[in-house]
């Protein structure tokens, strides 16, 4: 009898805490991936300086060595999360998916997406800033980010030459200067939208009012490429 209690007793479930943590342990993708969405929440809000590791650790429930098992170091955790961070905002620019588009139109589509992943993510804005306030000093450690904005290069090269040799755009367009064009004049505009809407008293953060902003630069940008449009100065 009190063998069967023994035999019965080792099969009972795990308490519910045990049961958690014996779930990571056999998930490690799921754990990272956990740390990873805290310590974008922490790194966002407060900086690299301001961000604490034991407050990203405890939010998961780890430790503080079981996450440095994951990461080594809040630098590496915080470089993580900057390509993480890269990543999301990469796969809403959906470039690969334009490729296929007339090209005036996959311009228009490229611009509207990275309009979108700005605006539907604010984490993203806000560690390019603090990254940006260290001079890109964590991110010179990452060949991650510099292969993630290849396919999105060479995505803009095919689309410019197809329009050119179509006799859509014009010649000579640079894709670098065509994406900081574009990429800049939808940072700019959402990254200070609450300040700028005090300071010239008009409605910048609705949605229609930020529908008519990536409308113009829609705008804007087919003037600057399109062929018969006058061309802006070359930028050296």
């Amino acid at each position: 009898m009190n063998q069967g209690v023994s035999h019965g007793a080792a099969f009972a479930p795990l308490p519910l805490g045990d049961a958690v943590v014996a779930r990571r342990h056999n998930d490690p993708a799921r754990t990272r991936e956990q740390i990873l969405a805290k310590a974008t929440d922490e790194f966002a809000r407060l900086g690299f300086e301001g961000g604490r590791v034991d407050r990203i650790a405890a939010r998961c429930n780890l430790s503080k060595n079981m996450l440095y098992y994951y990461f080594h170091s809040k630098e590496k955790l915080f470089v993580a999360v900057l390509e993480r961070m890269y990543e999301r905002m990469r796969d809403q620019q959906r470039d690969l998916a334009v490729r296929t588009s007339d090209p005036a139109v996959a311009l228009e589509q490229l611009i509207r997406y990275t309009f979108n992943a700005f605006r539907d993510d604010p984490t993203i804005i806000r560690l390019m800033n603090e990254e940006n306030k260290h001079k890109g000093k964590y991110l010179k450690k990452s060949q991650r980010v510099r292969d993630l904005y290849g396919p999105l290069l060479e995505t803009l090269t095919f689309v410019i030459e197809r329009g050119c040799k179509d006799g859509v755009f014009r010649p000579n367009l640079d894709p670098v200067t065509i994406y900081l064009m574009f990429c800049a004049l939808c940072y700019h505009y959402l990254s200070n939208q609450f300040t700028l809407e005090i300071a010239l008293g008009r409605d910048m953060s609705s949605e229609s009012a930020q529908q008519r902003w990536v409308d113009q630069i829609v705008e804007v940008m087919s003037l600057h490429c399109l062929a018969g449009s006058p061309s802006l100065r070359k930028i050296a």
